[in-house]
C-alpha cells in the first residue's frame, strides 16, 4: 500500500514538474512573440504607408493608429472599422471592387485620388492575398511623387518651347545670313575667275574661303539644332553601300594624297549590296569620322572597314563600320566628353586643327535617329578606332538590274546649251562630261551647294545636274534655296544618288525634276538631256566587227595552261566581287594584275582586252567599262578555244 501511494505522489510531482516546465517554455514564448510583435508593430508604425488588413466581407484590422490619416472619415465609430464606415462612397466602391479582384488573382494595385481642403492627394494601393477571405494592404501617399512627375513634365515641356523657339530663331536668322554670304561668294566667286592679278587673287581666295568657313559653321549649328529640337528629317530607301564608300573615298583621296597618308577600304563579304537607309545622313557621319581622322593623322593610315551581323530576321543586320587612324589620339579622360557641342581637346592646337567641335556632336545626334551607337578606343600617340553600329538594317533584295542597251543609228546631238554640274567629286563630274560628249556645251562646275549657289547669282544654266550629299549645304537644301527662287525657280534639277528607288523616295519626288542614278548610263543621262534640252539626231558611222586575234606568240601557247586556270580561278573570283558595283580604284587593280600576268606571258588577247579596259578608265567611259566587264567570261572562252587548237 504504502509503496503504491509513494508512487503515485511520485507520478504527481513528476506531472506537476513537467506542468511548471511547460508553463515556463509557454511564458517563455509569450514573452518573445509579445516582445517580436511589438518590434513588428514599432516597425510597421515607423512606415510612412498604411497598413491594412481587409477582410472579404470589407471590415478592416489596421496594425498601426489612423486617426491622423488623411484618408479616412472622422469620427469613426469604436469596433466598427469597415470600408463602409472609413471611406467615402466613391473610394468604398473601389476598395470593394480592389478587395473581391486580389482574392481572384492574389495581387492588385490600383491608384486614386482624394480631394482635402481644396488640395488633392494622390495614393497608390497595393493588396495582397495572404488568407482565403483575407487580403493585406499597403496604401502609400503618392501626391509629392505626382507634383515631382507634374513639374517634370512642366520643366521638359518648357525646354522643348525653348529648343523650338531656338531652332526658329537658328532658321530665321540663317536665312538672313545666307542671303548676304551668297552673294559674297558669288560676286567673289567671279572676279576670282575674271581677274588676273596675283595680289587680288589672294585676297579674293581669302574671301572665297573665310566665307564658306562661316556657311559651314551655319550649317553644322542648324544641323545640330535640328538634332536636338527633333525636326531632323529620316528619308530611308534603299542605297548601294558600296557607291557610297567609295565616293567617300573618291572626296579624300587627294586630301590623303597631299598628307603622304594611305586611305584603306575593306568590306566584308557580309556586308550587302543594298541596303535601306537614309542615304544623306549615312553619307554625313560616315564623312564627318573620315573627315576627323583624316585631319588628325599627320603619318600612317586611315582605314575604312565594315562587317554585317545576321539578326533574326533573315531581310536585317547589324552593319558594323570601323574608321580606324594613326594619328594624335585622345586622352581617356577625354573620351567621354568628346560628343558634346563645342568640344575639343584641351592640348589641341586650334590653328593647326580648324573646327568648330561639333561633328562628332551631329554624328552621336544622326545615329540615334537612325537606330545607332557610336564607340571609341583611342590612345594618345597611337590613334583611334570609331566604331559605328547601326541596329537592324533592312537589307534591299529586289533586282536592282539595269541592262544597259546600245543604240544603233541615229545618236543624239544637243543644241547649244549649259550644263551645270554640282558634285564634291571630280570624277563624278568628269563622267557626266565625257558621257555628254558634245562640243555643244557649255559647263558650270561646283564642288558643293555653297558654290553652286554663289555661280547661280551671276550665271543661268539651262539644266542643273546636283549630287545629293554634298558638305556644307547638302543637294537637297541647295535645290529648296533654287526652287524658293523667282529667277531660278524654272531652271530643272536633277538628283544625283546612289539610291536605287526613285519612286520610293518621296522627297526626291517632289523637289527635283528628274533623277540619275549612279553608276551613270548613258541611256539614262540621254532620256533625262532630250526630256529638257534642245536636241537632233544625226547618223552614226558603222564600226567594222573587230577582227579574230591572231596568231599567238610561241611564248604565250607555251604558258596558255597556266594563263587559263589563272583566269578561270583567282581572277575569275575577282572580277565577280568587281562587276556590278563599278569601283573605279578596285577596277584599276583587276586591269592592273590580269595584265602584268599576260605581260610576262605575252598573251595578246588578255593584253588587247586590258588596253581597251584601260581607255574606258583613262576617258571615264562608264559604258566601255561595264561593257568590257561584261566580256571577261567571253574572253575565258575564248583562251579555252585557244588551248583546245
Amino acid at each position: 500500500m504504502n509503496k503504491k501511494t509513494d508512487q503515485n505522489n511520485s507520478d504527481l510531482a513528476r506531472e506537476i514538474a513537467a506542468r511548471k516546465l511547460a508553463e515556463e517554455k509557454l511564458a517563455t514564448l509569450k514573452n518573445k512573440w509579445e516582445s517580436r510583435e511589438k518590434g513588428y508593430n514599432k516597425l510597421l508604425h515607423s512606415f510612412k504607408d498604411i497598413v491594412l488588413f481587409f477582410k472579404s466581407d470589407g471590415r478592416i484590422n489596421t496594425v498601426k493608429p489612423h486617426e491622423n490619416s488623411k484618408l479616412f472619415k472622422k469620427n469613426i465609430p469604436q469596433g466598427d472599422l469597415s470600408i463602409y464606415t472609413a471611406f467615402n462612397e466613391e473610394l468604398t466602391e473601389k476598395f470593394s471592387h480592389a478587395i473581391k479582384e486580389c482574392l481572384v488573382h492574389k495581387d492588385f494595385t490600383f491608384v486614386f485620388q482624394q480631394s482635402i481642403s481644396k488640395n488633392i492627394l494622390h495614393f497608390e494601393a497595393r493588396l495582397s492575398k495572404i488568407a482565403p477571405d483575407e487580403v493585406l494592404a499597403i496604401i502609400r501617399d503618392t501626391t509629392q511623387l505626382a507634383q515631382n512627375k507634374k513639374e517634370l513634365e512642366k520643366a521638359k515641356a518648357n525646354e522643348e518651347t525653348a529648343l523650338r523657339s531656338r531652332s526658329e530663331f537658328l532658321t530665321s536668322v540663317s536665312h538672313e545670313i545666307r542671303t548676304p554670304l551668297n552673294a559674297i561668294l558669288g560676286f567673289s566667286q567671279w572676279l576670282y575667275e575674271n581677274t588676273h592679278d596675283p595680289q587680288h587673287l589672294e585676297y579674293l581666295q581669302t574671301i572665297l574661303q573665310s566665307a564658306r568657313n562661316l556657311l559651314n559653321l551655319l550649317n553644322d549649328i542648324l544641323d545640330l539644332s535640328k538634332i536636338e529640337s527633333g525636326k531632323m528629317d529620316i528619308d530611308i530607301n534603299p542605297m548601294n553601300y558600296h557607291e557610297v564608300i567609295n565616293d567617300i573615298k573618291l572626296v579624300f583621296q587627294r586630301k590623303v594624297e597631299e598628307k603622304g597618308l594611305t586611305l584603306k577600304i575593306t568590306t566584308d563579304s557580309t556586308v550587302p549590296g543594298f541596303i535601306c537607309m537614309d542615304e544623306l545622313r549615312f553619307y554625313q557621319i560616315i564623312f564627318n569620322l573620315v573627315s576627323n581622322a583624316v585631319k588628325f593623322t599627320d603619318k600612317g593610315h586611315v582605314h575604312i572597314s565594315a562587317h554585317a551581323v545576321q539578326t533574326e530576321d533573315k531581310d536585317e543586320v547589324n552593319l558594323i563600320i570601323s574608321i580606324e587612324d594613326t594619328g594624335i589620339g585622345i586622352k581617356e579622360n577625354r573620351q567621354k566628353n568628346i560628343f558634346d557641342s563645342f568640344t575639343q581637346q584641351s592640348a589641341q592646337n586650334n590653328k593647326t586643327y580648324e573646327g568648330t567641335g561639333l561633328g562628332l556632336a551631329i554624328v552621336q545626334g544622326l545615329l540615334k535617329k537612325l537606330n545607332g551607337t557610336i564607340d571609341l578606343q583611342s590612345k594618345p600617340g597611337k590613334g583611334s578606332v570609331f566604331t559605328v553600329t547601326f541596329f537592324k538594317v533592312k537589307v534591299d533584295r529586289t533586282e536592282n538590274i539595269r541592262v544597259e542597251t546600245i543604240k544603233e543609228g541615229a545618236a543624239m546631238k544637243l543644241a547649244p546649251c549649259t550644263i551645270m554640274i554640282a558634285d564634291d567629286i571630280n570624277y563624278n563630274t568628269l563622267v557626266l562630261k565625257q558621257l555628254i560628249s558634245s562640243d555643244q556645251v557649255t559647263y558650270i562646275e561646283a564642288s558643293d551647294g555653297t558654290e553652286a549657289l554663289a555661280k547661280l547669282k551671276t550665271e543661268r544654266p539651262d539644266i542643273i545636274f546636283m549630287d545629293i550629299r554634298m558638305p556644307g549645304i547638302s543637294g537637297f537644301d541647295a535645290t529648296e534655296l533654287i526652287k524658293q527662287d523667282n529667277e531660278l525657280k524654272h531652271i530643272p534639277v536633277i538628283a544625283f544618288t546612289a539610291s536605287t528607288l526613285k519612286d520610293q523616295n518621296s522627297r526626291i519626288n517632289s523637289l527635283f525634276d528628274g533623277f540619275l542614278q549612279k553608276p551613270v548610263f548613258k541611256k539614262d543621262l540621254e532620256a533625262l538631256l532630250k526630256r529638257f534640252l534642245k536636241f537632233s539626231y544625226v547618223e552614226e558611222e558603222q564600226k567594222t566587227p573587230k577582227e579574230n586575234y591572231p596568231e599567238l606568240p610561241e611564248e604565250c601557247k607555251k604558258n596558255l595552261p597556266f594563263i587559263l586556270k589563272a583566269c578561270q580561278t583567282s581572277f575569275y573570283k575577282k572580277w565577280e566581287q568587281i562587276k556590278d558595283n563599278l569601283i573605279i580604284f578596285e577596277i584599276k587593280g583587276f586591269k592592273n594584275e590580269l595584265g602584268k600576268m599576260a605581260s610576262k606571258r605575252a598573251c595578246t588577247p588578255i593584253l588587247d582586252y586590258c588596253a581597251e579596259l584601260e581607255s574606258g578608265l583613262k576617258s571615264f567611259d562608264v559604258e566601255l567599262i561595264k561593257r568590257k566587264l561584261n566580256e571577261f567570261p567571253e574572253l575565258i572562252k575564248v583562251l579555252e578555244t585557244l588551248n583546245k587548237k
